[in-house]
């Protein structure tokens, strides 16, 4: 480096850098021979064209790749470029790949790269050489490719080239091999708005219930439309039990009788009180709630809930002969049925555990209801009679009538003068009377088609 420093001209120093740059080759300094390159020749093209063959001959153009000029001003013949990526494609496939996401596709010919990579394909190095295909067809747009190369890798890079070159329209029948390779991922893209329609997503989906689930328990935060209610049924009695009661709650959107039959093929007593509740078949929810779930508090807030005397009845004849349920039954029943119903069923001998207690408790309870009740009639009537004064008195007051009044009927002011009013009606009787009701429509007695009408003929109201 010091010989090229003491040579002035330009051709000196060219000559003594070419001359080094043997020697530093033949001596096995691949390395700094490259670093010689890149002083010597900076952004000569014509010479980087020339000297580099000297690196291939030695199948070290690995060494000189990364201080090969790649600016606009100074880009040098695809070919070269090419030579560097067969080296690495033969001698180091990861460098080659790494080159591949590092130099712009406008440096070489990617078709050409492609064959090279399709004639030196290998099954020990299929990683690193799918993932380069992938990279180049979409630097060639053949998106498709691209999409199948990273999916055969099992690659995530997939979201990112679909969202980067908003690839929706063409990913419908790779659904299921996206949420293969990272669900969350593919949910997150599949529910952004407007890209891709639920129903091919569906569709899709049909072959994998597991994911149809995830991506429907997904959507139905997101889209209030309840479109797909009706499957989801049947993907959370399978998929998520503890799901499917809440979700029956809450939608009015799915077929009854079809869910009450995937609960009833399935044992989902929970599930089945509910859905024959909607039904309207209270009596056996009933039934399932004291035989087959055996819940009595269910069962007391089932009849709460409905409000139904019958259901009453059929909880009470259903308890008369479980002694430790009669307590429960007489703590429950306070504010919706008379307790004495209860009370009165009771067998003379019968030995119910903390009767008394129960007892005196439901008739504290009950008392209290009572005395409510009371109040509150008290002030239903006082409100009543307060109301009927004001409501009296309301109608006791003059009624304004203007200019602007008009009548009811002949549409005219009501203070017209009489001279108007007879000339549009020829059987007056010579006065000008005027009629108004308690709804404030105002008519010309002349104008009314019965005089002695009680009632107003526009809103059928009283007289005043």
């Amino acid at each position: 480096m010091d010989v090229i420093s003491v040579h002035g001209g330009r051709y000196s120093l060219v000559s003594v850098a070419r001359l080094y740059l043997d020697h530093l080759l033949t001596l096995g300094l691949y390395e700094d021979a490259a670093k010689l390159c890149l002083r010597a020749f900076g952004n000569d093209k014509l010479l980087w064209e020339e000297e580099v063959y000297k690196f291939v001959k030695v199948q070290q153009l690995r060494a000189v790749s990364k201080y090969l000029p790649r600016t606009i001003d100074c880009k040098l013949n695809p070919h070269v470029y090419e030579m560097v990526l067969y080296e690495y494609l033969k001698l180091d496939p990861p460098g080659f790949l790494a080159l591949i996401k590092e130099w712009h596709p406008m440096l070489y010919n990617t078709s050409a790269v492609i064959n090279a990579i399709q004639d030196h394909y290998n099954e020990k190095d299929k990683s690193v050489l799918l993932e380069s295909l992938a990279i180049l067809y979409s630097h060639e747009m053949k998106y498709e490719k691209s999409l199948a190369m990273y999916l055969k890798l099992q690659h995530k890079d997939v979201f990112s080239l679909i969202k980067k070159h908003d690839l929706y329209s063409d990913i419908h029948r790779m659904i299921v091999p996206l949420m293969q390779l990272d669900t969350d991922k593919a949910i997150t893209m599949l529910l952004e708005k407007n890209k891709i329609p639920p129903d091919v997503v569906v569709t899709q989906l049909e072959v994998r219930e597991d994911f149809l689930y995830v991506y429907l328990d997904a959507l139905d935060r997101v889209d209030p439309s309840g479109k797909f209610h009706w499957k989801m049924v049947s993907l959370y009695a399978k998929y998520a039990r503890e799901k499917l009661l809440p979700f029956l709650k809450r939608s009015n959107k799915y077929p009854i009788q079809e869910a009450y039959d995937i609960c009833k093929d399935k044992l989902f007593y929970p599930e089945m009180v509910f859905l024959l509740g909607r039904m309207g078949n209270t009596r056996e929810a009933l039934s399932i709630l004291l035989h087959k779930l055996e819940n009595i508090q269910l069962s007391i807030e089932f009849c709460k809930e409905n409000d139904d005397m019958d259901l009453w009845n059929d909880l009470i004849n259903e308890s008369l002969d479980k002694p430790h349920v009669m307590t429960k039954l007489l703590d429950g029943i306070a504010g919706y049925i008379n307790p004495e119903l209860l009370v009165s069923k009771i067998k003379l001998g019968q030995k119910i555990p903390g009767l008394k207690k129960s007892l005196i408790k439901t008739l504290k309870d009950y008392s209290l209801q009572v005395t409510i009740q009371d109040g509150c009639n008290q002030i239903l009537v006082t409100d009543y009679f307060n109301l009927h004064e004001k409501l009296y008195r309301t109608q006791q007051k003059a009624i304004h009538i203007s200019n602007e009044f008009q009548c009811g009927m002949c549409r005219r002011s009501i203070l017209a003068k009489e001279s108007a009013i007879y000339s549009s009606n020829t059987q007056s009787t010579g006065k000008l009377d005027v009629v108004a009701f308690n709804c404030r429509h105002v008519f010309h007695e002349n104008c009314l088609p019965d005089k002695s009408a009680d009632f107003c003929t526009v809103c059928k109201s009283s007289k005043k």
